[in-house]
């Protein structure tokens, strides 16, 4: 999967304006300042092109509790700072006697194997990191956490593509 053409120009433009607005014309920032303004600028830039996921909405929620970046957050988005700031609501898991009933079933027998207990523990065990690794994730059920977690590094992928091809624009 791959990033598409209307993400990277829109996740380009607002990159672009996160840099004018973070870094000074004077050029008189630290190299961690200078650190912090491009990935402030840059993580607000993703979620903003990757609009209605709950990791984007996670990201810009961070970012705007963080004092510094907070203004940021809010000169960049403009009016679309209150509407990114919204909760946004996750799936809610369906649940019926006969289903819990069967699952129940279901986990006796497999507790009886332990190839079975060891592979739901690793299961287990993974999707606790990945909650940890994907901005929102620890509200997502675990379907709706690898849909994220998808879009996620494909997002991601176009931030280091973008970036990289910034740099090497930069050092011509």
């Amino acid at each position: 999967m791959q990033a598409t053409m209307a993400f990277k120009k829109a996740f380009l433009h607002k990159m672009l304006q996160g840099l004018q607005l973070s870094l000074p014309p004077s050029g008189n920032m630290s190299l961690v300042e200078r650190k912090e303004a491009v990935k402030a600028s840059s993580d607000v830039a993703m979620a903003f092109a990757r609009d209605g996921a709950n990791w984007s909405r996670a990201i810009i929620a961070n970012l705007s509790r963080e004092g510094k970046t907070k203004s940021l957050v809010r000169n960049l988005l403009g009016k679309d700072f209150e509407r990114f700031n919204k909760p946004c609501y996750t799936s809610k898991k369906l649940t019926s006697k006969k289903i819990l009933k069967r699952s129940y079933q279901a986990r006796r027998t497999m507790r009886k194997s332990s190839a079975g207990s060891i592979g739901r523990s690793l299961v287990k065990t993974r999707t606790r990191v990945l909650r940890r690794v994907v901005p929102g994730g620890d509200s997502l059920d675990e379907l709706s956490l690898l849909g994220e977690t998808v879009d996620y590094i494909v997002s991601l992928k176009a931030q280091v593509d973008l970036m990289q091809s910034i740099a090497v624009l930069n050092h011509r």
